[in-house]
């Protein structure tokens, strides 16, 4: 496969990984089940590495408490799954 590579942004990714890892990153999809706070810091760390496409799965409401340990929620998404919060 020859997908461009934005060296810019990932160099951090190539200069660990490589070129042929980072092609192979770029063409995956990723599924995160569990939006607490380690599934959140997950799939921001996963996104930021640049996969093609990730799919969020947590059917649990988000509370008060997810309210300090999740960068994404607000008030108003309490109550609501978190995955489409």
């Amino acid at each position: 496969d020859g997908a461009k590579i934005d060296e810019a942004l990932y160099s951090r990714q190539l200069y660990v990984l490589g070129h042929e890892a980072m092609r192979k990153m770029m063409a995956s999809s990723v599924l995160i089940v569990g939006l607490r706070g380690l599934g959140v810091e997950i799939a921001k760390n996963v996104v930021l590495g640049g996969v093609k496409s990730v799919t969020l799965y947590d059917p649990a409401p988000a509370t008060l408490a997810d309210l300090s340990a999740q960068f994404f929620l607000r008030e108003e998404d309490v109550g609501k799954r978190r995955a489409t919060a």
